[in-house]
């Protein structure tokens, strides 16, 4: 794909060289305090331009989500295709969460709270974690109640969002915090949260 392709959000074009920039941005912890010029700047164009195409902050963010989600249903397709029960596949999806969380580290340090809720969190008060990130759980969690391999949920949703954080907060502050290898990390937060979920 060219640099240069933009990402649609909403009828306005983000192109990739600014969501790289703004990535670039809050891997440096610099995001929050970021001017749309300094913005335009790490992007290699000018403040006039970054306006003239409607590249606001909120389109950038909406196209980071995007970019996020998209790369997490990529690498999760395989897992809620693949072979054994639900129980199996879930533990795959999130030894594959932990390994996307590793990898975005930076990134996910380097946003601040209202970005990072805008960006994972649906609108409102008592919101859940958007089904972008949320659905592949949420089917695994339906498919391991008809199979049996995991217990029963009323709230698959609410179920799935407080995996999800679980798991990626959790695992991230293990990585950052106590600085624990990946492996450490992943078994770690795997087997306290697998166990909550058997029949």
């Amino acid at each position: 794909m060219r640099r240069d392709t933009p990402c649609i959000v909403n009828d306005v074009r983000v192109s990739h060289d600014v969501l790289a920039a703004a990535k670039r941005l809050a891997e440096r912890q610099e995001l929050a305090g970021a001017s749309m010029a300094d913005i335009a700047r790490e992007a290699g164009i000018t403040r006039v331009t970054l306006y003239r195409r409607g590249e606001t902050r909120t389109a950038i963010l909406v196209a980071l989500r995007d970019e996020l989600a998209r790369e997490e249903r990529e690498r999760l397709l395989p897992v809620l295709a693949g072979e054994g029960d639900a129980r199996a596949r879930l533990t795959a999806a999130f030894e594959a969460i932990c390994a996307i969380t590793d990898e975005r580290s930076d990134l996910l340090t380097g946003l601040d709270d209202p970005t990072l809720n805008a960006i994972y969190h649906d609108p409102g008060d008592d919101s859940l974690t958007r089904s972008e990130f949320t659905a592949p759980i949420v089917r695994l969690l339906r498919d391991g109640a008809l199979d049996g391999s995991l217990r029963v949920f009323a709230d698959p949703e609410e179920t799935a969002t407080v995996l999800y954080v679980q798991v990626t907060e959790t695992y991230l502050h293990l990585r950052r915090e106590h600085r624990w290898s990946a492996t450490r990390s992943t078994s770690a937060v795997l087997d306290l949260t697998l166990h909550g979920l058997l029949p």
